[in-house]
């Protein structure tokens, strides 16, 4: 099959009737912008091919324009060589037309969709090679899409095709088979008769289980019954029981009277702790008492040592004070007198810079006046270069024409006879002897006592035109001389002379402005006034020299340093003063406060004494009542068990009582337990446990054996199904064979040393490079789309090998390829398209320039049926 043209009308964008025309059956490339509409031709194709006319489906509605209308689509299309053309509208009005162009036969309908479907084989070859936008490689399912044509192309190639028929149908009654042993879960699980087989036999063992474990708690019940009547004959002896509450009784007076006398121990050890404590607390008061005594002794000393260190200070913080006044004076006059001396400077320089001003002023007065004189001047000459360069050129061209003028015309010499000479005159001047003319007009020799003699040249077309050029140029000539104010060319030139002698002497006189006054002569006066008016009377600086104002500078900033130094010197020395002064004022005040504070807290000498024969007491007493608790808690001490012994004794006080407890309860319990167990071995009696065993004994030993049968039969059906998987397999890579063939020499062209695994449906599965199987999803996107349309050319090459050939249409096709790639591409397309039909849709037209092929545009559809 191979598409000649497309037409649409009201589908998509396309409102207007438009029409793909003159496609080769090559390779045909359609290149246009985004919403080009490229998108919408593909999917109206498909349209008119595979969907029935009369159908509502909400795709239909999507090619509808939001304007409305009917979608119109025709297309021309070749199978075996022979032309058709199928029309359908959908929507509103909906018809369908089949025509043979060949014979002009028509089919209408229902009967037009029928023969389509005969034609074209189904929609399935056409589903696998038409590849819109974004199609993934995972859409590569050719045995699911490819339909019978893709099939029949498949199995003409392959041999034994029946056989894998046959053991196609043999795999299927033995996944039947298995269907009903096991489920489908990975690992297989039991159903059907083989699971209800295993559940029989685990319920029988359970019961077998539980029958045993009563037939053991039976045995088990009467062994305990034997023992438990044994230990009720050694409870119920009275003596025993009299014995047990004697030493119970006996071992709780010995844990009492030894918990009593660790209890007072504790307590004496507390006491001893909270004596100690208060002979520490109240040492540590005498012991503090003594030390702020000693405090305040120390203090009193050191303030006394302190006084006359600060009034010697204070002396020298005086002197300092003074000499740093005295040398602050001494710095100010200096200070001053080299300020007046600056004062002198700038003014000794206002008054240089004053004549300065005044030399360039005058300076530029006389640039100005020059400069006015040569603008004068020039004005009055109109000799630009230009004027008399045109001149020039117009002299040039009237020299040239009257040269060729003169080549032109006729040579007249004159010779006189002796006596005659001036008697030939023209224009009543008289020729002389020899003289040559040459005249390029008529001219009137007149003789005297003759007549006259004219003589006129031959006239032509090309002498009139050069005398008319003369006489223009002449005109132009004497136009620009009046311009330039001369009556020559060599007065022009000598007044364009003069003309460029004064430009260049007004640029000196304008260079010479500038340097004397870069600002304008009007700025240089203002800032002669404004000095002027600034500097002072010349008398009073005569006496005056920079020299002078500079020595005597010199010497006062010398003077200036060293007072400078002395007065650093003196404020130093200051201010350490000051320091040291502050530092014993903050010593001494401290020692004031300190002394206060501490005569505060002691009080009196007198008051002193008496509170130390009060904290002395204290101790005392503290230290008496320590003796009295050491001795006490000595003596509890030797009554006293350890920690062990106290445990031991707890423990043999608990377990004399818990033995006459436990005895008693311990009777109770196993009467209780006497009466259950003949309880239930009179159950176990009636029930006939052993016989049970043996019956159910029996019957997983038939249901284990029904188990095995059915696995062993499970297992032979997993090997007979492996087997046939394996035969599938090599069945499937024989499938897979001619694909491979056709995609060979495109993958090897693209991807050199790479081969792409197919796995069930013929779907790609992996690309092997090397060693390596890289599974597709792991691949780029743009290694995935080539993948993709590499496969697609195979496929497409396999139909057209069988007969069949059939388009392959790719939209937007290479959206992620490099250019290396994308050129490899494009050589895989023009080779793809020798065989069958490539139909590119793209929006990258310069990227696509390379792929060549035979480029198609839209164009106006001109069907007077589709207009209307």
């Amino acid at each position: 099959m191979k598409i000649r043209a497309i037409r649409l009308k009201e589908v998509g964008r396309f409102s207007a009737p438009v029409a793909l025309e003159g496609l080769t059956g090559g390779l045909d490339v359609l290149a246009g912008p985004n919403e080009f509409g490229k998108s919408t031709i593909l999917k109206a194709l498909r349209t008119a091919l595979f969907e029935q006319h009369r159908s509502k489906h909400r795709k239909l509605e999507a090619l509808r324009p939001y304007t409305g209308g009917a979608p119109l689509i025709e297309v021309d299309f070749d199978i075996g060589g022979k032309p058709w053309r199928i029309r359908k509208q959908f929507l509103s009005a909906p018809a369908a037309e089949l025509r043979d162009l060949q014979s002009g036969s028509i089919a209408r309908g229902v009967d037009a969709e029928t023969r389509l479907t005969e034609l074209l084989g189904g929609a399935g070859h056409f589903a696998l090679l038409c590849v819109e936008q974004g199609t993934p490689l995972a859409a590569l399912t050719p045995i699911e899409t490819g339909g019978k044509s893709f099939m029949a192309a498949i199995e003409s190639e392959v041999e034994s095709v029946a056989d894998g028929s046959a053991a196609r149908f043999v795999e299927a009654r033995v996944r039947d088979e298995l269907a009903t042993l096991f489920t489908s879960h990975n690992p297989p699980r039991p159903t059907g008769v083989l699971k209800a087989a295993l559940d029989e036999r685990d319920q029988l063992l359970r019961q077998l289980t539980e029958a045993q474990r009563r037939l053991a708690d039976a045995q088990d019940r009467l062994d305990r019954l034997e023992a438990l009547r044994k230990r009720l004959s050694q409870l119920a002896d009275a003596d025993g029981e009299h014995q047990r509450m004697l030493a119970a009784e006996e071992a709780r007076r010995l844990f009492t009277e030894a918990h009593v006398a660790r209890e007072k121990c504790k307590a004496a050890e507390g006491a001893v702790v909270s004596c100690e404590r208060q002979l520490a607390a109240v040492t540590a008061v005498l012991e503090a008492f003594d030390r702020r005594v000693d405090d305040l002794a120390r203090l009193e000393v050191a303030a006394d040592e302190m006084a006359p260190l600060l009034a010697a200070c204070e002396a020298r913080a005086s002197a300092c004070v003074a000499r740093t006044l005295e040398s602050r004076a001494a710095r100010d006059a200096l200070k001053n007198a080299i300020a007046s001396l600056e004062r002198d400077r700038r003014a000794l320089e206002r008054a240089e810079r004053l004549g300065q001003l005044a030399q360039r002023l005058q300076a530029a007065r006389a640039a100005h006046g020059e400069r006015a004189a040569i603008i004068d001047a020039l004005a009055g000459n109109p000799a630009e270069d230009k004027v008399v360069e045109a001149a020039r050129r117009e002299a040039a061209s009237i020299a040239k024409l009257e040269a060729r003028l003169t080549a032109a015309a006729p040579r007249v010499s004159l010779a006189y006879a002796p006596g005659a000479e001036g008697k030939i005159m023209v224009g009543g001047r008289p020729l002389a002897d020899g003289q040559m003319l040459q005249p390029t007009r008529p001219v009137t020799l007149e003789i005297a006592g003759v007549g006259t003699l004219t003589i006129a040249p031959g006239q032509s077309d090309d002498v009139a035109q050069d005398e008319a050029d003369v006489a223009a140029h002449r005109r132009q000539f004497a136009a620009l001389l009046q311009r330039a104010g001369a009556a020559s060319l060599e007065e022009a030139e000598a007044r364009l002379a003069e003309r460029r002698d004064g430009e260049a002497k007004l640029a000196e006189a304008t260079a010479r402005l500038k340097a004397s006054a870069p600002d304008g002569i009007e700025r240089l006066q203002r800032a002669h006034a404004e000095l002027a008016a600034q500097a002072p009377a010349g008398d009073a600086l005569e006496a005056v020299s920079q020299d002078a104002i500079e020595a005597r500078a010199h010497e006062l900033m010398e003077a200036l340093g060293a007072a400078e130094a002395q007065l650093a010197e003196a404020e130093r020395s200051e201010r350490e003063t000051r320091e040291e002064l502050a530092t014993l004022r903050a010593r001494v005040a401290g020692y004031a406060e300190q002394v206060a504070k501490l005569t505060g807290e002691l009080g009196a000498p007198p008051a002193r004494v008496g509170a130390r024969l009060e904290k002395a007491a204290a101790v005392g007493a503290a230290q008496s009542a320590l003796n009295a608790v050491v001795r006490e808690g000595a003596a509890w001490r030797e009554k006293a068990p350890d920690d062990a012994r106290l445990v031991e004794l707890k423990l043999a006080a608990e377990a004399a009582e818990m033995a006459c407890k436990g005895a008693r309860e311990e009777l109770a319990g196993l009467r209780r337990l006497e009466a259950g167990l003949e309880g239930e071995l009179k159950s176990d009696r009636a029930d006939d446990v052993a016989a049970r065993v043996d019956e159910l004994t029996d019957l997983c030993a038939r249901a284990e054996t029904r188990c095995r049968d059915l696995q062993e039969e499970a297992a032979a059906l997993q090997l007979l199904a492996q087997e046939l998987d394996a035969a599938a397999t090599r069945t499937r890579d024989r499938f897979a064979r001619p694909v491979i063939a056709r995609l060979e020499p495109y993958l090897q062209l693209v991807l050199p040393q790479a081969r792409l695994v197919f796995g069930e449906d013929l779907a790609p599965q992996a690309l092997q490079r090397g060693a390596t199987n890289e599974e597709l999803a792991r691949l780029s996107d743009g290694t995935q789309e080539q993948l993709a349309l590499l496969v697609r050319l195979a496929f497409a090459r396999l139909l057209a090998d069988a007969g069949a050939p059939a388009p392959l249409i790719l939209d937007d096709p290479l959206a992620y390829a490099g250019d290396e790639r994308i050129t490899r591409m494009f050589m895989a397309l023009r080779h793809a398209a020798q065989s069958h039909q490539v139909l590119v849709l793209t929006c990258r037209e310069r990227a696509f320039e390379e792929l060549g092929g035979h480029r198609i545009t839209l164009s106006a559809w001109g069907d007077a049926r589709a207009a209307a």
